[in-house]
């Protein structure tokens, strides 16, 4: 069932009295007062976007009542449109609006749909009286809530189910649901076939009960009656192609290759034989291309003049093991970061995906390319091709040592949506079916995608992202925010495009970065003038976070290659950003795997397969925030954390991953055990609470901002309907309270969240102070399983391993704490760096802390190029340096510096003089296609 919430508006729906409906509106079937006013029907469409305010025809400079104006001062949606014929002695707007709806009337047979306001809200368990009354309670879920005070619900009922829930006393109203009103807003805004929207669709959700083989029958039926429907060449035509697939969340049936995605959608939701069967119809935005120092500060944040910090690299948390799903424009394979002479790319194998006959290439045992899907093309075909850069950014790895990946022992799962030089691109019209599946079944969990639409609402695409993650836990998707936050002297909020406003997505911002050579002006504390900002339509918080953007140097393809060839080019957008990300996704994939956690070393005896949810809430947990001081742009919309401009802020791994060998390492709690969801996972709203309480040490320790304690939430939720003005469905909360009486909210707010799938709170822990970590269900759309993951980090006792965070070493000398006890240890270790102290012996080989509060024992403090940005500056990393002193806490001084050998900088991407690209961000369009039948896994197959 989808549970869609809307905005919180400030009004309450006030039943309509009864009138003389009869009057003027010979034919009516259901009285006045069973029929919300205009004004709510107009208003509880309405989410908290700047996009649906500019979509649609009415021109009404006012708002509703009670609707922030900033975000509507202009045109704004309500559909239908009713317009106003009482100067010339026609009916009003209302009266109107009140006569189509009764004319609609009750459906006699079957299920029709309807729209219910309750008259009371969310919190008094009025979802449960739907269900105990709604035999199929599953295609029954809240549409928008206003300030808890009343519920509007998207019912799918039969005539006698409606009758009994209006004679209870728990609804005001429950109208018949106008068709218009089943069509996603951003049908509007597409346009028929031609040159700037090659490649047509629409998708139809559809209700979790139907026979989707019939519903397809059905849409068949309904182009063969109307030749006007699927007579032009658009798609590949001539023709339309119908496929559909079935998920945990419904079905949906895609029809590509329409002539006009919005008269198709009107005769879908007007057929009367398709209407008990029809949630939404929905279509997408053509596509944009969302077209370095980027290592160090992915991994540390940390960087000296003479050396780059890659900690994960160090440790050999390179992406071994781990591969990537990459779709984009194409992929030059011959290139030297992507070669294998021993397994060159072969599509022997032909497959066929929506009436399509496709190369396949797949080979486990190839050194990077395992799988390539022809689905466009079979290779980049093009001088400076943007996917192979993009793949390059993530895990290219060349035999010249330079401009490698992030995660250069990665391999890649490649799917080409793009013919060279082509405007637009040929991306599958359903991703939850053909696309991301074919990763996954080479090894996949993590998918990175370089594109979108300038649409700010929740698209088809958003929500098949959605869909597959939900029913597919262990995958994580990145998308791109776009490249429409600014032209260089303005910015644009509300900027952020689909499919980055899927929920359950990792949308990524980007920044520039540092200049090496420092005569460009570049520096990595300020978010590049082009990054799409938020919020989403619905006031979710996006980007999720930033990475470097601007400029990155990765891979270059050739229009004509040779075996092996090897050259590379600066490119910049948040589609070099994104992959940026991905690769440090891919890093805390290997580092949960290889058993990192927790103890803090490689051991597989700990390692375990992350949810995608668990590598999320990690990378948000140990972001680190741009200051207004640093980055204006970062602080457009605000300069409260998180905001959304930069949304949790800039990737930085090891503010919240640990390591053994780091002197005074913070502490680290995750929970997110694919294999095990059943410790994280609630089945029903009145499942308990989980706490878990974390004692402050008051010990300066290596991590988090300002030894800040974190604790970041994230799930994957179901997808809701393209319709909904909220996406979110089901609503978990977290907070931390303190013994000291002290409550900490997530997102910077001062009371729980409703909006976000993703829930950070961070603040400066007071020494001694137990902090309780609360995880709860606020609502959940049915009793089914919700898996979550979350992850703490700061300056504690560790549940997990008690010495991190609060001993000397945290979680670095294997000193058998459980065994002696946390203080018996702690002396010990007092006493060992007294020793060290007394006999000036060489520091630990590994790094000295980086943060300039980190470093009691010497008093050493040190500020990095980063300073500017964080609130707690970053100390060089030395690997031969000294420590002496005259016991502990004595007057250390610093020893002498060495390189340290384990460094790197040769795989860093971008090392080298960075250069400005020339022009404007990349604008190249392109649109998807639809493909053939996949049936998603269901919960009892995956838990």
């Amino acid at each position: 069932m989808n549970l869609s919430i809307s905005l919180a508006l400030l009004f309450v729906i006030i039943k309509t009295t009864k009138g003389a409906l009869p009057d003027y509106c010979p034919g009516w079937n259901i009285p006045e007062d069973e029929i919300a006013k205009y004004e709510d029907y107009r208003a509880f469409q309405l989410p908290q976007t700047l996009e649906y305010c500019r979509v649609g025809t009415e021109n009404d400079s006012s708002t509703p009542t009670g609707f922030p104006a900033k975000f509507c001062t202009g045109e704004w949606l309500t559909r239908p449109t009713f317009s106003d014929d009482s100067a010339t002695g026609g009916l009003t707007t209302e009266q109107k609006y009140l006569c189509e709806v009764s004319k609609k009337g009750v459906k006699a047979s079957g299920r029709g749909s309807y729209i219910g306001v309750s008259r009371k809200g969310r919190s008094e368990g009025w979802l449960d009286i739907v269900r105990s009354t709604a035999e199929d309670s599953f295609d029954n879920f809240v549409m928008t809530d206003r300030d808890d005070k009343a519920v509007v619900y998207y019912l799918s009922l039969t005539a006698t189910e409606r009758q009994n829930l209006l004679e209870g006393d728990k609804f005001d109203t429950i109208q018949p649901m106008l068709n218009e009103l089943k069509v996603s807003p951003i049908v509007d805004k597409v346009t028929d076939c031609g040159s700037d929207n090659p490649y047509p669709m629409v998708r139809i959700n559809v209700q979790t009960s139907s026979d989707l083989t019939s519903v397809s029958d059905l849409v068949s039926a309904l182009i063969s009656s109307d030749s006007t429907l699927c007579s032009g060449t658009c798609g590949g035509g001539p023709g339309c192609t119908v496929t559909w697939h079935e998920s945990a969340s419904g079905g949906e049936v895609v029809v590509e290759g329409v002539n006009s995605p919005k008269t198709f959608a009107e005769k879908v939701v007007g057929d009367v034989g398709l209407e008990e069967y029809v949630r939404d119809v929905s279509t997408d935005m053509p596509f944009i291309k969302d077209n370095l120092d980027a290592a160090w500060i992915i991994q540390s944040g940390n960087r000296t003049d003479v050396e780059s910090h890659t900690p994960f690299w160090d440790r050999g948390i390179t992406g071994s093991g781990v591969t990537v799903g990459v779709a984009d424009s194409g992929l030059d394979h011959q290139s030297c970061y992507f070669y294998d002479s021993a397994n060159k790319v072969n599509f022997g194998n032909n497959i066929n995906v929506g009436g399509r006959t496709i190369g396949l290439h797949e080979n486990l045992q190839s050194r990077k390319v395992v799988q390539y899907v022809g689905f466009a093309g079979n290779d980049e075909g093009e001088n400076g091709g943007h996917g192979t850069h993009v793949a390059g950014s993530v895990l290219g790895n060349g035999n010249n040592g330079l401009h490698n990946g992030m995660a250069y022992d990665a391999k890649v799962a490649f799917y080409d949506i793009g013919q060279p030089k082509a405007q637009y691109l040929d991306v599958p019209g359903n991703l939850a079916a053909d696309m991301f599946p074919y990763a996954k079944r080479v090894g996949s969990n993590i998918h990175t995608n370089s594109w979108g639409s300038n649409a700010n609402v929740y698209s088809g695409g958003a929500r098949q992202i959605d869909e597959y993650t939900f029913d597919n836990q262990d995958f994580l998707v990145l998308v791109a925010a776009g490249n429409s936050g600014g032209d260089g002297s303005s910015q644009f909020p509300g900027s952020l495009g689909s499919p980055a406003t899927s929920k359950n997505c990792l949308a990524v911002g980007a920044t520039e970065n540092e200049n090496l050579a420092g005569s460009q002006g570049f520096n990595d504390n300020d978010l590049a003038y082009f990054s799409s900002r938020g919020p989403a339509y619905d006031g979710r918080i996006k980007p999720d976070l930033v990475a470097p953007g601007y400029t990155i140097k990765s891979a270059n393809s050739a229009e004509f290659p040779s075996d092996g060839h090897c050259s590379f080019v600066d490119m910049a957008g948040t589609s070099m950003a994104t992959p940026v990300t991905a690769g440090a996704a891919a890093l805390v994939q290997q580092y949960f795997e290889d058993g990192f956690y927790p103890k803090g070393k490689k051991s597989p005896s700990d390692g375990f397969k992350p949810m995608g949810a668990l590598v999320k809430a990690v990378l948000i947990n140990e972001a680190q925030r741009i200051l207004p001081s640093a980055g204006p742009n970062a602080n457009f919309q605000g300069s409260g954390w998180p905001n959304m401009d930069q949304g949790h802020g800039v990737v930085e791994l090891d503010a919240t991953l640990n390591f053994h060998d780091v002197f005074q390492q913070q502490g680290l709690y995750a929970r997110g055990d694919f294999n095990d969801m059943g410790k994280t996972s609630f089945s029903a709203a009145s499942d308990p609470p989980v706490e878990v309480k974390f004692k402050s040490t008051g010990v300066e320790c290596v991590g988090g901002e300002d030894k800040q304690f974190r604790a970041t939430l994230s799930w994957f939720d179901r997808p809701a309907s393209t319709s909904s003005s909220r996406s979110l469905v089901n609503d978990l909360d977290i907070v931390v309270t303190g013994d000291d009486n002290s409550v900490h909210y997530p997102n910077g707010g001062s009371g729980r969240d409703n909006l976000n799938n993703v829930e950070s709170v961070a603040f400066t822990p007071t020494k001694g102070v137990e902090y309780t970590v609360k995880i709860s269900v606020d609502s959940m759309s049915e009793d089914a399983p919700q898996p979550y993951a979350y992850v703490v980090s700061g300056c504690f006792e560790s549940p997990d391993r008690p010495n991190t965070g609060g001993g000397i070493f945290g979680g670095g000398l294997d000193l058998p704490w459980k065994e002696i006890g946390y203080a018996a240890g702690g002396i010990a270790a007092v006493a060992l760096l007294a020793f060290i102290g007394v006999m000036g012996v060489r520091a630990f080989a590994g790094r000295t802390p980086k943060r300039n509060n980190a470093y009691k024992a010497g008093g050493y403090k040190t500020k990095s190029p980063m300073a500017n940005r964080r609130s707690s500056a970053q100390a060089r990393r030395s690997t031969g340096g000294s420590l002496t002193g005259t016991g502990f806490l004595g007057q250390g001084r610093k020893g002498s510096s060495a390189k340290s050998s384990a460094h790197k900088p040769q795989m860093s991407i971008g090392l080298g003089n960075i250069k400005r690209a020339s022009g404007t961000a990349s604008k190249t369009k392109y649109h998807g296609k639809v493909a053939n039948t996949f049936n998603s896994k269901k919960w009892d197959s995956m838990v």
